[in-house]
């Protein structure tokens, strides 16, 4: 049975080979019972089932949600030059996608974590989703390493926090204040309260820290919603390709408008850049450019992602993360 047989065969024929591909494909019948069922021989049973393929009589969907490539994950790690990738399936609106991402990011922190450890984090809607899906942690302590951003007290950092530390039993030192505010002396003042200094003074301690990843340039970040238009545009013109904590970086990994970070109540870049371990997590490939610039600032030695991602960064040139103190500030 050719193609054109199929497109120009009458109902008799058409409804052979729906019959079979309900016979094989739903009730799970062998192709030899197939065919003594319907008079036929069992090769044009096969013929059958391979045009209700090509027709579209049958469709075949893979849910493979979750699961991971390790072929994919081996290619960009080295792409990267980073320590691990983890590159999941995943599928959905860009919220679904983000979910997927962040659960995946909770089974990689659940089975590499250490007991004694200090887990930093960081704030973003994938790592809202992350705090939801960990199993039991070892227990580390937990810090807060950004003020909090916006109204929703599900996606707050200290929400993350907490959710995080109730997972380990560990010690949480949230930060109450907000992330970035009208100018530095208010800034600095907040980082002088007990509270939030008593955070402050743990990241020089951190040892694993997890954090998302905003793209500016094409826009899908949250910061990028809560500054004024004349600021976003001041600095996405100084060069800012994607943000880390409120840590501002350009395509050549470099920190841009340092003076930005004075208004924040954040961890420092070249404290971030010592941390031994940064896990980020972020999916979609609208923050391949992003992702790409993070890993050359040296604020990402692991990454957790989707294949649309990791295949839009294995397009992009081969990304060198810098050594020691070579990323530098810009104005």
């Amino acid at each position: 049975m050719s193609d054109s047989e199929v497109r120009g065969a009458g109902a008799e024929d058409r409804g052979l080979m729906v019959l079979a591909a309900r016979r094989y494909y739903v009730d799970d019948v062998s192709k030899v019972r197939i065919a003594e069922e319907l008079g036929v021989s069992r090769f044009k049973v096969a013929r059958l089932l391979e045009h209700a393929k090509a027709t579209g009589v049958v469709t075949i969907t893979i849910h493979a949600d979750g699961l991971q490539d390790p072929a994919l994950g081996v290619a960009l790690r080295e792409h990267l030059g980073l320590t691990s990738v983890t590159v999941v399936e995943t599928s959905g609106d860009p919220d679904a996608v983000r979910h997927q991402v962040g659960e995946a990011a909770a089974q990689v922190l659940g089975a590499t974590l250490r007991e004694g450890e200090v887990l930093g984090l960081a704030w973003g809607r994938t790592l809202t989703a992350m705090s939801a899906a960990l199993p039991p942690l070892p227990r580390v302590d937990v810090v807060q390493l950004t003020g909090a951003i916006g109204t929703d007290l599900d996606e707050s950092p200290v929400e993350i926090v907490r959710r995080v530390a109730l997972r380990s039993g560990g010690t949480a030192r949230p930060i109450f204040a907000p992330l970035v505010v009208d100018d530095a002396r208010t800034a600095d003042a907040l980082r002088r309260q007990p509270d939030v200094a008593a955070a402050l003074r743990m990241f020089d301690s951190v040892t694993t820290a997890v954090v998302s990843v905003g793209s500016w340039e094409p826009p899908d970040s949250q910061l990028l919603r809560t500054i004024s238009d004349a600021e976003r545009t001041s600095l996405l013109e100084a060069g800012v390709r994607a943000e880390v904590a409120s840590l501002l970086v350009s395509d050549s990994g470099d920190l841009v408008a340092p003076h930005f970070q004075d208004r924040c109540v954040t961890i420092e870049f070249a404290q971030m850049r010592a941390i031994p371990r940064i896990v980020a997590a972020a999916g979609g490939a609208q923050k391949a450019q992003a992702v790409a610039a993070i890993v050359r600032a040296g604020l990402c030695t692991e990454l957790v992602t989707d294949r649309a991602l990791a295949e839009a960064l294995l397009a992009l040139p081969r990304v060198a993360p810098v050594e020691g103190g070579d990323a530098g500030a810009s104005s």
